[in-house]
């Protein structure tokens, strides 16, 4: 499963063999700190008593290569995202209150969302999906980590 792998003792994690981007399928990496690095979980053990539990669980980093064009494009959309999305809703807000007023304060903030998702909509469909993929995507599109899924494996930490 893990046969396209090798395994980095240092740094107790695994580094793609590959060096083709993961997310645009076009550019080669070239170095190894641009790689996405995903921790997986796998529960080993659990036990829950009234008075006592415990968990025991194994951890493994998993790496997706990336090329430098990738790496600016998702560190510039994981800066700009949550910026861009509150000052649109703001804006909208700040001018449709002023219009209804405050008797009809739930009109504005139904009209306010739904023009917040008109918006939010229209800026999916503005940026090409086909050039690169996003983390998310990315991740569900390997195959390793798809298949490590299967196999029991978790992307958030258990706890007792």
């Amino acid at each position: 499963m893990l046969s396209k792998y090798n395994y980095n003792e240092s740094l107790k994690r695994f580094e793609p063999k590959e060096k083709r981007c993961g997310y645009c399928f076009q550019n080669e990496s070239e170095n190894i700190n641009n790689y996405d690095f995903i921790k997986l979980y796998k529960v080993k053990d659990r036990t829950n008593f009234v008075v006592y539990r415990s968990l025991k669980y194994e951890e493994m980093m998993i790496g997706i290569s990336r090329c430098n064009d990738c790496v600016e494009f998702h560190e510039e959309a994981s800066r700009k995202s949550p910026i861009l999305k509150y000052a649109i809703y703001l804006l909208i807000l700040i001018f449709v209150l002023p219009v209804f007023g405050l008797k009809v304060f739930i009109v504005g903030m139904a009209l306010s969302i739904t023009l917040f998702f008109v918006l939010h909509k229209y800026a999916k469909k503005s940026k090409n999906p086909e050039e690169r993929l996003t983390l998310k995507q990315g991740i569900a599109s390997n195959e390793t980590i798809q298949d490590l899924v299967i196999a029991g494996w978790i992307f958030d930490k258990p706890s007792a």
